[in-house]
């Protein structure tokens, strides 16, 4: 089963700063084995594995670029020096 997700009811948050940009996601705690994700241009496209089935959405991106990193359930894409 594959479900899609509307990001715009995700808690999504974007950070613009003089030297670049960071958008953070929260999947909820115990997400990061199960989740994906692939950068493609200026899309963050998430795919989030569990039990029930797949599910899968968009995240917007100020621009293309970017690395993506989970950290206790948060998805973070950061580009520029803003980059950790």
């Amino acid at each position: 089963m594959h479900a899609h997700t509307d990001a715009d009811d995700l808690d999504v948050s974007r950070f613009d700063h003089d030297d670049g940009w960071t958008v953070a996601v929260d999947l909820g705690p115990g997400a990061d084995e199960a989740v994906t994700v692939d950068l493609v241009g200026d899309t963050a496209i998430v795919a989030v594995d569990a039990p029930g089935g797949r599910t899968e959405f968009d995240v917007s991106l100020p621009e293309a670029g970017g690395h993506a990193r989970l950290n206790n359930g948060v998805l973070v894409v950061e580009a520029g020096d803003a980059q950790s």
